[in-house]
């Protein structure tokens, strides 16, 4: 299937996809959440690309996907369930659609990420040796995890109360990691991405509770950035 590129995010705006399907889009959305998921709000530009992918994902099963929109000059027009009952959308007082809003089951996410380039990182050897006073840490799931050359806290030093450090070449194996692990086991996992040279990081037993955000990681002076502040880290060396 194929529908129209998604803008990137823009100020503001989080990413969020509906329940049990993969396309991600930018929105602003509520702090109070509905039924535990988001309530969101578009800028026209994603509302045409969520037009297309309705209509897209409807064309390709419409068995299973009932849902159609329509743009009448200003106006959506979505056509919801097998009824097909008309639901009027127009924007607010910011040019925004609430799509679905306290309604679908919009749930925040991560826009995808480039698989190949994360194997990519993933198989630089080279990133991970350590540098003087770093040691090394890891988040053993199965066995197999890397394990990553960081800083100790600031302020915890060494403790599960606190975030290694990473440099910046590392910390891009970190969130390659990440994102390599979401993939594998989709289910009850963090999503991360970058956003410029910030990281956004997505804590999945905290995404339906009202007023959440993803955590947004800087680097730190040093250029270091601190990830993970909840991960079970485990010295590697």
């Amino acid at each position: 299937m194929s529908t129209p590129p998604v803008p990137a995010a823009s100020d503001g705006e989080v990413y969020v996809e509906l329940a049990d399907t993969t396309a991600a889009f930018p929105a602003i959305i509520d702090d109070q959440r509905w039924n535990g998921y988001a309530v969101p709000r578009f800028r026209r530009i994603v509302a045409d690309a969520i037009v297309a992918w309705l209509n897209t994902m409807h064309d390709h099963d419409p068995a299973n996907w009932a849902d159609t929109a329509t743009f009448d000059g200003d106006v959506l027009t979505v056509l919801e369930t097998e009824e097909q009952w008309p639901v009027q959308v127009v924007p607010d007082e910011h040019g925004r659609y609430g799509i679905g809003a306290a309604g679908w089951c919009w749930e925040l996410t991560a826009p995808p990420t480039d698989e190949r380039a994360d194997a990519a990182l993933l198989a630089d050897t080279g990133r991970l040796a350590a540098e003087d006073d770093e040691i090394l840490v890891t988040i053993n799931i199965d066995g197999t995890d890397p394990a990553f050359p960081a800083l100790t806290s600031a302020e915890h030093d060494w403790s599960r109360a606190g975030s290694p450090r990473f440099r910046r070449p590392v910390a891009e194996v970190v969130v390659a990691w990440i994102a390599d692990t979401a993939r594998k086991y989709p289910e009850g996992t963090d999503r991360v991405y970058w956003e410029g040279d910030t990281i956004v990081l997505l804590d999945h037993q905290a995404i339906g509770e009202d007023g959440y955000l993803p955590a947004r990681i800087t680097a730190d002076e040093d250029g270091r950035y601190a990830i993970g502040a909840t991960f079970e880290w485990e010295r590697a060396d």
